[in-house]
């Protein structure tokens, strides 16, 4: 996953349920060193909350449309 990609979230959060649809803005490389996760910024669709970006681990999230 990076940067453009269109990805569903797995798992639901405060205010933003499973399923819901969104563009990777920018992904940002954990502090820990050796670990196996990303952090993904996103940019919600058809979320009616005063919060559009949102981070999510990449183990939450599935590619939908990935920009090739």
């Amino acid at each position: 996953m990076r940067a453009g990609d269109l990805v569903r979230t797995t798992r639901a959060q405060i205010g933003v349920p499973a399923g819901a649809i969104g563009l990777i803005i920018e992904t940002h490389e954990p502090r820990a060193a050796g670990a196996s996760y990303k952090i993904h910024e996103l940019r919600l669709m058809a979320i009616k909350s005063a919060v559009k970006y949102r981070r999510f681990l990449s183990k939450d999230l599935e590619v939908v449309n990935e920009s090739r």
